[in-house]
């Protein structure tokens, strides 16, 4: 049975054949900015550091190999994610990377900038803070540690090999700073997880709910076939498929007999009997074609792109179909039910209604003759 159309796929494109074309636009776009970002920040801490330079606060051959190495790995990843090349991995812009190499760069930038080195700081703080923005709550703890230990080896290293330049007193001091100023960053990554989680957990429970709604909107809750509503916009569609040459048929069905399950057997059995020919006849028509509940104990098909032989014999088998189908009863006995159909051809230009009378009478026509049986137009019987 019908429940979704298929598209032919175009050929594939440039963004295809990198494999970032599978993925959604949006989302390539934030990474790319993410990545213009960390390029951009990069580059402010190499103009700082030729300020630095040109202060002669700091060695101008070791800026000169620090600069480019800084915005190395940025550029990389920014050539990578353009190629597509980093397009299979979870994460194609490398954030956790990027934000490693952009801390340890600061903290090279602390020990070549001397007087200036607590410029070096922010830049740290920069990238932590962007990690809690785009790092589980986790990653963002681990790294913040990481980059105390590194500030932190570093200070204690330059202050026993150029105690001049770099006074333990002063380290200690700026490395308490970075004490009361680095892990509260980690204690809001947390929240912002928290957060973050919560968010998702709402928008999954209301995309759930919406799902859940526009289900109940096109299916018969007892059933589960599409609904009299939504049949009538199959209808509608099949139409104007008609209309670019494409016919359909539509057959009308009725359970023979129902009121007497019901009153002999009661409505949960009745119940039962609807499920079941439900699922009968879900499983003896076409995948393009559609099968509806139309109300109480009658339902309709919609064969699509149909041929005149064909679906009289589709519909002659799901016939047979029901009538050798059991429902097992609790007194250990099995119930047969059986099923009389109307099945016409739309005609060029016809109303939907129109071609549902015209079954609707065929159906009246085969409970006249005796129910359990077909009646079909004359030109596909």
């Amino acid at each position: 049975m019908r429940g979704s159309v298929v598209h032919t796929p175009d050929a594939p494109s440039a963004a295809d054949a990198t494999g970032l074309g599978r993925l959604p636009s949006e989302r390539v776009r934030a990474w790319r900015l993410q990545v213009l970002a960390a390029l951009l920040a990069q580059g402010g801490s190499v103009l700082l550091m030729v300020g630095v330079v040109a202060l002669g606060h700091a060695d101008a051959m070791a800026v000169t190999v620090w600069a480019p190495l800084s915005m190395l790995f940025s550029a990389g990843v920014w050539l990578a994610l353009a190629r597509g090349w980093t397009a299979h991995l979870r994460d194609p812009a490398l954030t956790a990377p990027q934000i490693v190499w952009s801390i340890g760069s600061a903290v090279v930038c602390y020990a070549l900038a001397g007087p200036l080195r607590l410029l070096a700081v922010p830049m740290a703080c920069l990238a932590l803070v962007f990690s809690i923005f785009a790092l589980p709550a986790r990653q963002v703890q681990h790294i913040t540690v990481a980059t105390l230990l590194a500030f932190g080896v570093v200070m204690a290293v330059l202050a026993q090999l150029q105690p001049h330049r770099y006074p333990p007193v002063e380290e200690l001091l700026v490395f308490g700073l970075l004490l009361f100023s680095i892990p509260p960053i980690a204690l809001l990554a947390g929240r912002l997880s928290e957060l973050r989680a919560r968010l998702g957990q709402q928008r999954r429970e209301l995309a759930e709910a919406l799902a859940r709604i526009q289900e109940l909107a096109v299916r018969d809750e007892l059933t589960g076939l599409f609904n009299r509503r939504h049949m009538h916009d199959v209808l509608k569609q099949a139409q104007a498929r008609a209309w670019r040459g494409r016919p359909f048929a539509v057959a009308l069905l009725d359970i023979d007999h129902f009121k007497l399950v019901n009153d002999r057997h009661g409505h949960a059995v009745g119940d039962e009997v609807l499920r079941l020919f439900a699922n009968v006849a879900s499983h003896s028509v076409r995948s393009e074609d559609t099968v509806g509940r139309w109300g109480g104990e009658e339902f309709v098909v919609v064969f699509d792109d149909a041929q005149a032989d064909a679906v009289a014999a589709l519909a002659e088998r799901l016939r047979q179909r029901v009538a050798a189908a059991q429902l097992p009863l609790a007194d250990g006995s099995a119930l047969s039910f059986t099923v009389s159909i109307g099945l016409v051809m739309h005609r060029p230009g016809e109303l939907p209604e129109a071609t549902l009378e015209r079954a609707d009478q065929l159906l009246y026509q085969a409970k006249a003759r005796g129910r359990d049986r077909l009646e079909a137009q004359a030109t596909m019987s």
